[in-house]
């Protein structure tokens, strides 16, 4: 089953049209869908995921139930509720992040790379309305031969385009960023639980109501400006790093880079 290019892994104990509903809610409430007029009809998301179109009207039908979607005779479905944004002052909390210096020996594997609509939360990152177009990249970091994590990095398209898809393949974005001249002074992070969208999901070989650990970070140098912005999905099966903070110097590390 799949959406797109991606196999979906259904939970079998779930219903289908819990999961479908799941993950289209989530894919409004991060703003993808905002003041579209292509969201998808019962038939193509039957396609799309693999099931019965019964199971996807199902999923609509509650979707209109609870506000998150308008469905019009004649002029299909549109997504009305309006995404969910930070709350937190604008700005960065003003710790300095000091790395641990034992870096993680990852292996890339690049998944998606080009210039689209970004979650409201990385439009919100760098100042723009939801809805904006970003360069975005999702890659698969794989640790000992094991998925670990998937992540999507969103950055502005005069310095997302810059990056070689050779490096993009080999080295972190910490790197890739560097060698444009850019270094991170300042980090504002949250951590979640959530749903995998499904092709995270098929990259970490886990179900799409299996809940992850979501990390998303936005770094900026010193002026303030922003320079990124990072969601990362864990697999299930890894622990989040444990972080220090000198409270001397106010600079946070931790004991492994995710």
């Amino acid at each position: 089953m799949t959406t797109g290019s991606h196999a979906v892994a259904f939970d079998p104990a779930v219903p289908l049209q819990h999961q479908v509903y799941l993950q289209l809610r989530y894919e409004i409430d991060d703003g993808l869908w905002l003041d579209r007029d292509d969201f998808p009809g019962e038939r193509e998301l039957a396609a799309s995921y693999g099931v019965s179109v019964i199971t996807t009207r199902a999923a609509l039908d509650r979707l209109a139930l609870e506000g998150w979607v308008e469905r019009r005779r004649g002029r299909g479905t549109r997504a009305i509720h309006p995404p969910t944004l930070s709350t937190s002052a604008e700005g960065p909390a003003l710790l300095t992040v000091a790395p641990s210096p034992e870096r993680v020996n990852y292996r890339y594997e690049v998944l998606e790379s080009s210039v689209r609509i970004a979650p409201a939360a990385a439009c919100q990152a760098f100042g723009e309305r939801p809805g904006t177009q970003l360069w975005q990249c999702s890659r698969l970091r794989r640790y000992r031969g094991r998925p670990h994590s998937v992540t999507h990095n969103a950055q502005r398209p005069d310095i997302g385009l810059r990056h070689r898809p050779t490096g993009l393949r080999k080295h972190s974005m910490a790197v890739l960023l560097g060698e444009q001249g850019l270094s991170a002074r300042y980090m504002r992070r949250r951590f979640h639980a959530t749903f995998a969208p499904p092709f995270v999901a098929q990259q970490l070989l886990i179900t799409i109501v299996d809940p992850v650990l979501v990390a998303t970070f936005t770094t900026y140098d010193a002026e303030c400006t922003p320079i990124e912005w990072v969601r990362i999905y864990l697999h299930p099966e890894q622990r989040a790093p444990e972080e220090i903070m000198d409270l001397e110097s106010g600079t946070w590390s931790t004991t492994q880079w995710l």
